[in-house]
Order: C-alpha cells, then sequence, then structure tokens
C-alpha cells in the first residue's frame, strides 16, 4: 500500500486561531517565536489558516508556546492519565531520537501503568520504522486490546496497524481493521476520523483488487469531504481516486486527479507526500505514453525524498522509471534500473510484489529477454494467488502468451486454468 496522508489537525483555520491565541497569551510576536525552519511569515500563514503544518512543526511550535501538541493541533487536551513525558516521547520519535524515545516507552511497560497502552503503541510504531512488521503488529494489537479495542483512543496507531498487516501480505485484515474503525467513526460522530479510515478502506481494497467496493466508498468519502476544511483530507481522496483510476487502466482520470492531489500537497509543504504524489502521478503519465515527463517526474519526486527515501520507495520509483525507460526505447537503460529494483523487491508487501514482477516482466521482454520474464511471473502468480487475486489473471495472460510464442501450448493452458480459477474466488473479506 502506498503511503497514507494522516490527517493530524481538525482543520487548518482552527489551529491558526489556537496558534495566535497561544501566541498572544505566551507575550510573543511572531518574529519572537520563529526558529530556524520556521519563519516570522510561515507563523503568520499558518495563523491565517494557510498552510498545514506538519506534526514535527506542532510540536515545536508547542513545546516554545508551553501548551499541548495534542491541543494545538486538535483543540482536544490530552489525557490526564498519561505522563507528560510521553509526549517527549513522541516529539523525539518524531525527530528521529528513536533511542530516547524507546527509553520512555520502555518506562512505562509495567502491567497497571496507566501509559502502558500509549507505551505499547509507541514502540509498535518504532518497530514499524525499522520494518520489522510482525513485531510492529504483536505490539500495536497489544495496544488496541488494552484500550478496549477503541480505534479512535489512537487512530495512529490503527493506521499503522494495517499498513502492517499489508506489508505481510493479509490485505483482508487490513480491511477489517479499517472498517471496524470507520464503523466507530461513524457511531461516534467523528468526521476527520471518519474520512480518514474511509480512505484507508478504500486504499485497503484497491490493493486486493476489490475495485467496486473502493469506488463506493469513495463516493461516500467524495460526500463526507463537502463539511471538512481541511485541504489535506481533499488530498487524501484526490490520492485514493487517482489510485482506483490507476488501477482499473483509466490514465486520463488517474493523472487528472493526481494533478489535483499534487497541487494541495505542494502547498501542504510535507516533502514526503509530495514525493509519492510525484510517483502516483509518473505512472499515470506513463499509462498515457508521455514518457519524458514521467522520468521529470519521478526525478522531482526523489528529490523531495533526499535522503529519507528508504528501500520500499525507492523500488517504487525503480519500478516506473524502468516502464518510462522502456517506453522511451531505452532498453539497455530499463534493463539495468530493472536489475537494480529486482534487488530491492522483499522490502515490498507481497501483492506489490507481485504486480512489480508483472511489470518488470514486461520491461526485460521488451529488452530482449525471454527467460527472466517467465520467471518473474511465474512468482507473481503466486504471489497475486495469496495476496492481490485481482491482478493475478492479468500475470496469466502474460506468461501463457510468452509460452504460445515458445510453441508451448498445453503450457499456456495450464497456466491461464490456474490463474482463472484463481482470480474467479472471491476475498475472504467479500465472502464473509
Amino acid at each position: 500500500m502506498p503511503r497514507s496522508l494522516t490527517t493530524h489537525i481538525d482543520s487548518p483555520r482552527e489551529v491558526g486561531t489556537r496558534l495566535k491565541a497561544a501566541r498572544e497569551r505566551a507575550g510573543f510576536s511572531q518574529r519572537q517565536l520563529a526558529f530556524p525552519g520556521c519563519t516570522a511569515a510561515y507563523i503568520s500563514r499558518l495563523e491565517a489558516g494557510a498552510r498545514v503544518p506538519s506534526l514535527q512543526m506542532i510540536n515545536q511550535l508547542a513545546i516554545r508556546l508551553e501548551v499541548s501538541g495534542q491541543w494545538l493541533a486538535t483543540g482536544v487536551e490530552p489525557a490526564a492519565s498519561e505522563p507528560s513525558e510521553l509526549l517527549d516521547a513522541e516529539v523525539a520519535l518524531r525527530l528521529g531520537e528513536v533511542d530516547e524515545a524507546e527509553r520512555i516507552y520502555r518506562a512505562h511497560l509495567e502491567p497497571g501503568d496507566p501509559a502502558r497502552a500509549a507505551a505499547l503503541a509507541g514502540l509498535g510504531q518504532i518497530a514499524f520504522r525499522a520494518e520489522k512488521w510482525e513485531e510492529a503488529i504483536r505490539l500495536l494489537t497489544q495496544a488496541l486490546e488494552l484500550r478496549g479495542g477503541k480505534a479512535l483512543a489512537d487512530p495512529g496507531a490503527v493506521d499503522t496497524l494495517g499498513r502492517a498487516y499489508a506489508l505481510i501480505g493479509t490485505v483482508e485484515s487490513s480491511i477489517a481493521l479499517f472498517e471496524l474503525a470507520l464503523d466507530e467513526a461513524k457511531a461516534a460522530d467523528a468526521p476527520v476520523e471518519e474520512l480518514r479510515f474511509s480512505v484507508l478502506v478504500a486504499n485497503a481494497l484497491i490493493d486486493a483488487g476489490e475495485f467496486k467496493r473502493a469506488e463506493t466508498v469513495l463516493a461516500a468519502v467524495i460526500r463526507a469531504t463537502d463539511g471538512i476544511d481541511d485541504p489535506v483530507a481533499a488530498a487524501r481522496v484526490f490520492w485514493s481516486q487517482s489510485r482506483l483510476h490507476s488501477a482499473r487502466h483509466e490514465p486520463y482520470l488517474a493523472s487528472r486527479y493526481a494533478r489535483r492531489a499534487l497541487e494541495i500537497l505542494e502547498r501542504t509543504e510535507n516533502d514526503a507526500y509530495v514525493g509519492m504524489a510525484y510517483h502516483l502521478l509518473a505512472y499515470a503519465e506513463i499509462e498515457s505514453q508521455n514518457y519524458e515527463e514521467a522520468i521529470v517526474l519521478l526525478h522531482q519526486g526523489r528529490e523531495l525524498f533526499g535522503r529519507d527515501l528508504g528501500p520500499r520507495d525507492d523500488a517504487r520509483f525503480a519500478v516506473e522509471e524502468a516502464r518510462a525507460l522502456i517506453g522511451l526505447e531505452r532498453h539497455q537503460d530499463a534493463a539495468r534500473v530493472a536489475a537494480q529494483a529486482l534487488e530491492l523487491m522483499d522490502n515490498l508487501s507481497p501483492g506489490d510484489r507481485g504486480r512489480a514482477y508483472m511489470t518488470l516482466a514486461d520491461v526485460f521482454l521488451a529488452a530482449g529477454d525471454t527467460a527472466r520474464p517467465k520467471m518473474l511471473l511465474e512468482q507473481a502468480i503466486e504471489l497475486l494467488e495469496q495476496h492481490s487475486k485481482g491482478f493475478v489473471l492479468d500475470a496469466g495472460r502474460r506468461l501463457a502468451e510468452i509460452l504460445e510464442d515458445e510453441g508451448d501450448t498445453s503450457g499456456a493452458l495450464r497456466v491461464l486454468k490456474r490463474a482463472t480459477e484463481a482470480g474467479s474466488v472471491a476475498p475472504a473479506a467479500e465472502r464473509v
């Protein structure tokens, strides 16, 4: 699954109002509150509701104004039962000081400690960052259970738990978790979290190849955004719409929605999300055969990530770059990039890896290599049978075509039969 766009504030306007009130109570001018990375002009735009601050920025401002980051972001004070040092742990984690965050969280693991659930959730987030998916699932599940299964007690932890499920290939578990969280948000009349989990459900359904269900969820999301003054929320909707149209091979619509998401995200000054929006837009441009434009977009996306580009996102960028190079008939360059992408495949979730193998098979085939595509498509079918049935028939058809071209008609028929049977079995979440 792609990165999720986190709704971490109630609205830019309300954050601006609270920021200005807290600054004036503290007796600071905008210039006095400014610090490296946050100019007086930027503070002015925040107070006007014209910018969406990152969570790190929220916490930095909160520290200087001696208010809680949660209050500044949402208007709700943190629960009194959780020690103030847990905020320190969250700030440390956001700033990359993982050892300090882990030290604080581990100090609250004793049974009976009122902050134990938050500590388990924090350690789960640390495990997720370290790409220890199974450990993250164990810790985040324990935290959710201690909170009585209430997703709204820590939506971020539930978000991460669902993504961890997807990364180990159990996208049905992601769907089930997000649907439960969505039901809870609806019952609590919590529109921001309802939007958040609606988008997560839709993205998980797209990953599972369940496009009709995803379309239904997204239609409800679009109606829900009418009453929410949050540009990042709107970007999340456009992001999901673009993914849906890309999966349906509708490049024009995919590109249109991706560009709308990108326009919004560029105004939020969140480089990682903008970087992934460039990746998504590049995909749409490749589908429209605008290969030069796609190369430019991928380069811009990589630049935005900079040193924060992890191996998983690196793999995604490499796959699309190889596709664009094939479109430009730069076959040797495409094969070189594809070979680099193969070395990164283990960082993708099983479903994403299966779809990437299909793409790379096409690249190697166009470059004149017939042996490697067969191997990759066989691996793709094996993964997609278990983790993304909506795409397994495409992989089967591609492999059958290669086998038929080689004169292996019986082998082609076996592959088609296997893929057709696998693709016709409804996912578990749909059979309930």
